[in-house]
C-alpha cells in the first residue's frame, strides 16, 4: 500500500441515517464501479436503498473513508452472529490507492472484536479487487 496516495485520509463511523454521505459515495463511482458494487446496472439510489445502505444498529457497521472533507468511500457490513456480509464501495478517483484495504482493515478490527469469525460477501467473477479484499479478511 502506498501511504502517500493514504496521506489525509480518514476513517469514521457513518452516523445512523446519514443517507447524504451514501449518496455522495454512490455519485463519485462510475458505472463499472457501480456494476461491481451491486452486481447489476444501478443508475440511481432508491429511497429504500439509502435507506437501507445508510442503517447503522446493533447489526450493521458502516465505516466511511474521508478525503479532503468528502466521502470518498464506503465499507458496510450486515453481522448475522458470527457471520458478517460485507461490501465495499470506492470513489473512482480513488480506486487503486489503497482505500479500500484501508477500509476493510479497519472493518476487520471492529467486526472481530465485536465477535465475527467468518466474513461472506457476494461479488461478480470478474471483481478481482473485491476477491482480494475477502480473502484478506478472512485471512488475518
Amino acid at each position: 500500500m502506498n501511504a502517500e496516495y493514504l496521506r489525509g485520509v480518514t476513517i469514521r463511523p457513518l452516523r445512523n441515517g446519514d443517507a447524504a454521505v451514501v449518496q455522495a459515495v454512490f455519485d463519485r463511482m462510475g458505472p463499472a464501479s457501480r456494476l461491481a458494487r451491486f452486481n447489476g446496472a444501478k443508475n440511481v439510489l432508491s429511497a429504500a436503498d439509502l435507506e437501507l445502505l445508510s442503517r447503522v444498529d446493533a447489526t450493521h457497521h458502516v465505516l466511511v473513508a474521508w478525503a479532503a472533507g468528502e466521502p470518498i468511500g464506503i465499507a458496510r457490513l450486515a453481522r448475522d452472529g458470527r457471520c458478517a456480509e460485507v461490501a465495499f464501495g470506492i470513489a473512482d478517483a480513488w480506486q487503486s490507492r489503497g482505500v479500500g484495504r484501508l477500509l476493510a482493515e479497519r472493518l476487520g478490527a471492529d467486526a472481530r472484536a465485536a465477535g465475527v469469525t467468518e466474513f461472506r460477501a457476494e461479488a461478480r467473477g470478474d471483481n478481482v479487487r473485491s476477491h482480494a479484499i475477502i480473502a484478506r479478511l478472512q485471512a488475518a
